[in-house]
C-alpha cells in the first residue's frame, strides 16, 4: 500500500501534537526575550525524565509488580494524566530558573543576542549532563530500571474501532488541545493574561501602566517551560531509546515548526508545529512509499529532518514571517 496504515497516522498526529506543545513554548519565550531557546527541546526531556521516575519508582513497584493487585491495572492510567501535570509544574520551574538565574543577569549587563543564545547553548549542555548522570550514573539501587530499553511495552494498548494504537497516541492529541485552549482563555479571558501580552507586545508602555513586567516574564518561562515538560512526558512513550542527547535532534524540527508558523505567533507556532511534526512522520512516509512503488527502495525515515530543514529554507526565502504573516499579507490584499 502506498498510505502508511491508520495506526501509523494516529502516531503521526500524536507527534505533531507533541512538536505543537514544544513551538508554542519556544515562540512564547521568544517573543518574552528576542533569543531562541535551544535548551527548549533539553527541557522536553527533562519532562520525559519526570515520566521515567514515577513509573520507576511509584507505577512499576505499586501497580505493575502486584503491590495493587486487587486494583489490577486500571489505576496505571492516572499516569497519562498525573505524568504531564508533575512534568508541567517541574519542567517550569526549571525553566525560571533558566531565566532568573541565567538570561535576566546577562541581559540587564547589557549581553546582546548572540551572546544570551550561546548562554541558552550552555544551560542546554549543563542540563543535559545532569540528567545524564542522574539516568544512567546513578546507582540502580536507587534508579536504572528503565534506562536503555523502549518504554513502548510500559504503554497501555487500547483498541478503537478496531484500530490497536498505544494510550499515549490518544492522550498527546487530547492534551494538546486541551492545553492549547487553556492557554488562549488565560491570554484573551484573564485580567493577568492580558497584561501579560501587553508586557510581551509593549514592554515600555505596560510599565507606564503599571504592569509588572518582570512578573509576566517570568510567568511567560514558566508556562513554556510547563508546554514542553507535558509534551516530553509522553514523548518518551514514541522513543525507541530514550537518551537525554535526543534532544540536539529535537531542537531542529522545533525550530522548524516555529519558523514555519512565525516566530511572533503563538497560534502560528502551534500549527507550524503540528505541520512539521505530520510532515517528518506521515508524509515521510508516504514519499517513501511511493518511490518504493516506482522501484525505488530508499529508508527516508533515516533522514526526516531534512525535511524539516527544507522547511526552514523555503520559509526564511519566501515567507521570513511565517504561515501567520502569510495569511496576514493574503488578508491585506497582497501589500
Amino acid at each position: 500500500m502506498v498510505l502508511p496504515s491508520t495506526e501509523y497516522l494516529i502516531y503521526s498526529i500524536a507527534y505533531g501534537s507533541s512538536l505543537a506543545l514544544l513551538c508554542m513554548g519556544l515562540t512564547l519565550t521568544y517573543m518574552v526575550t528576542k533569543v531562541p531557546n535551544f535548551a527548549h527541546a533539553t527541557l522536553a526531556i527533562t519532562g520525559s525524565a519526570v515520566t521515567l521516575l514515577l513509573i520507576d519508582r511509584i507505577y512499576h513497584v505499586f501497580y505493575l509488580e502486584g503491590g495493587a493487585s486487587s486494583l489490577g491495572k486500571t489505576p496505571y492510567y492516572t499516569l497519562y494524566l498525573i505524568a504531564p501535570i508533575s512534568a508541567f509544574l517541574i519542567v517550569g520551574l526549571v525553566a525560571l530558573i533558566q531565566y532568573l538565574l541565567v538570561l535576566r543577569p546577562l541581559s540587564s549587563r547589557g549581553v546582546g543576542i548572540i551572546g544570551l543564545m550561546i548562554a541558552t547553548l550552555a544551560f542546554d549542555i549543563i542540563l543535559v549532563n545532569i540528567l545524564t548522570l542522574t539516568l544512567y550514573l546513578m546507582p540502580t539501587a536507587y534508579f536504572g530500571k528503565l534506562i536503555g530499553p523502549s518504554l513502548k511495552g510500559f504503554d497501555a494498548s487500547v483498541s478503537v474501532l478496531g484500530i490497536s494504537t498505544s494510550f499515549s497516541r490518544l492522550a498527546l492529541p487530547v492534551i494538546a488541545v486541551t492545553l492549547a485552549i487553556a492557554l488562549h482563555l488565560f491570554l484573551t479571558r484573564t485580567k493577568f493574561g492580558v497584561s501579560l501580552r501587553a508586557a510581551i507586545e509593549n514592554p515600555d508602555l505596560a510599565r507606564v501602566l503599571g504592569i509588572n513586567v518582570d512578573l509576566a516574564y517570568m510567568t511567560s518561562w514558566f508556562i513554556a517551560g510547563g508546554l514542553a515538560g507535558a509534551s516530553g512526558a509522553l514523548y518518551i512513550f514514541m522513543v525507541e531509546n530514550f537518551k537525554p542527547a535526543v534532544a540536539s535532534l529535537v531542537i531542529v524540527s522545533v525550530f522548524a515548526g516555529s519558523i514555519l508558523g512565525g516566530l511572533g505567533s503563538i497560534y502560528g507556532a502551534l500549527l507550524g508545529g503540528f505541520l512539521v511534526g505530520v510532515t517528518e512522520t506521515f508524509v515521510v512516509v508516504l514519499v517513501q512509499n511511493i518511490l518504493a512503488a516506482y522501484g525505488l527502495p530508499i529508508t527516508l525515515t533515516h533522514y526526516q529532518r531534512l525535511f524539516s530543514l527544507f522547511i526552514v529554507i523555503v520559509m526564511l526565502l519566501l515567507a521570513p514571517q511565517g504561515l501567520t504573516g502569510l495569511i496576514s499579507r493574503v488578508g491585506r490584499g497582497g501589500r
